[in-house]
């Protein structure tokens, strides 16, 4: 089928990516909410779960470039079957493995090589959709569908004593079967491209001047990061919410976010990157400052919500912009999106550590300043691509 539109349109189902989105969603949703119950099982502080996180991440951000230029190399149909072949496998013996140490490594390598599959998802999508914004970011809406599926089973799951272990052994299944649907269907960008080198996309980023809407990227990221993994964390042990209220919390947010991504999707084209990446990360930027003000529980959820749904559309609208008119992403979307991961590098690592030294209130004002520099870099001395006006 036709998933684009005009002269660059490519052939290919969406399919199999939409639910590949979807499955990598659910895999990050029930991550959010058993993320205290991962930390006690690998017996860490706060600080060592984020430096453990970082690492995990700086592994996903080699991945992403890599898996970029392989793309390209191999074609999106090739190399999300492989990637998703792969990161099932880690989940599996992840499921199994119970010494902190072996866990700890196979941990690092499920969200490392998830990079991959991330990035090769996010070329397929970009490949179909860069042209029409709007859509792209509907389409994204199937990763928060995923999300807030994850985060409800997960949390049954806790609250009636089974483990999480059970969700990754069939994160893996899913990724199984998905990775053998990609192999027999067609998908945006599929075919055999040209040979790149290895880090290609990285020297594409550059090439193409792409680094400032690559930091803003970054940026966006660290914060949607740092929301993900911190958010409900801060209050089941900081304001000792329990399990059930910080789930409901961060389900209500990917609802929200799910929400804002279909209904703005049709009307990004009039909002353009510029006015929504600003409205998006400023209504992080707030709910951030609102978790940290050690109000009242409900005051707290409140922010969680406001944060997880405007950081949502930043992703998306970046990534759209930063592949326009280009039929073939893989080299700039792995580009970006691997610099993009080095800020979900430096959220773990900046919040862990201001949790140990300074309180975890003090992490989450640093996520919120990080999204008030979002909200206003792209209308201030942001790249030629982000200020073209969007009339798709």
């Amino acid at each position: 089928m036709v998933t684009g539109s005009g002269p660059m349109s490519v052939r290919g189902s969406l399919r199999p990516v939409a639910a590949g989105f979807a499955c990598f969603g659910f895999f990050w949703g029930a991550w959010a909410v058993s993320a205290s119950d991962i930390k006690a099982s690998l017996g860490v502080s706060d600080g060592s779960f984020g430096l453990l996180l970082s690492v995990a991440l700086l592994g996903a951000a080699a991945t992403n470039a890599v898996a970029g230029s392989l793309a390209e190399r191999w074609g999106t149909q090739t190399g999300l079957s492989r990637s998703l072949a792969g990161w099932g496998l880690l989940l599996a013996i992840g499921a199994a493995v119970h010494p902190p140490l072996a866990f700890g490594a196979l941990m690092v390598g499920v969200i490392a090589l998830g990079g991959a599959v991330d990035v090769v998802m996010n070329i397929a999508a970009t490949a179909a959709l860069g042209q029409q914004p709007g859509r792209l970011v509907r389409f994204h809406a199937l990763f928060n569908a995923g999300v807030v599926a994850g985060a409800l089973t997960v949390g049954v799951l806790l609250r009636s004593g089974v483990s999480w272990r059970w969700i990754w052994l069939a994160t893996a299944l899913a990724a199984f079967v998905l990775a053998q649907r990609c192999r027999r269907v067609p998908i945006p960008a599929g075919a055999v491209g040209q040979r790149r080198r290895l880090l290609e996309a990285i020297a594409t980023v550059r090439r193409e001047g792409l680094v400032l809407l690559a930091v803003v990227f970054a940026t966006s990221a660290m914060v949607e990061g740092g929301i993900d993994t911190w958010g409900v964390l801060f209050l089941r042990e900081e304001l000792a919410s329990g399990l059930l209220v910080g789930t409901a919390a961060f389900v209500v947010g990917q609802l929200v976010a799910t929400s804002a991504r279909l209904s703005l999707g049709p009307a990004a084209g009039s909002l353009g990157a510029r006015r929504g990446v600003g409205v998006g990360a400023g209504l992080a930027a707030g709910g951030l400052a609102l978790m940290a003000s050690a109000g009242p529980v409900g005051m707290a959820a409140a922010g969680l919500v406001m944060a997880t749904a405007g950081i949502s559309l930043c992703w998306p609208l970046l990534l759209a912009h930063a592949s326009a008119h280009r039929d073939r992403p893989a080299l700039v979307v792995g580009g970006v999106t691997s610099v993009g991961y080095l800020g979900f590098v430096l959220g773990p690592a900046v919040v862990g550590w201001l949790s140990d030294t300074l309180g975890l209130q003090a992490g989450l004002l640093a996520l919120a300043g990080a999204a008030a520099f979002v909200a206003i870099a792209p209308t201030r001395g942001a790249p030629p691509v982000l200020r073209r006006s969007d009339r798709r």
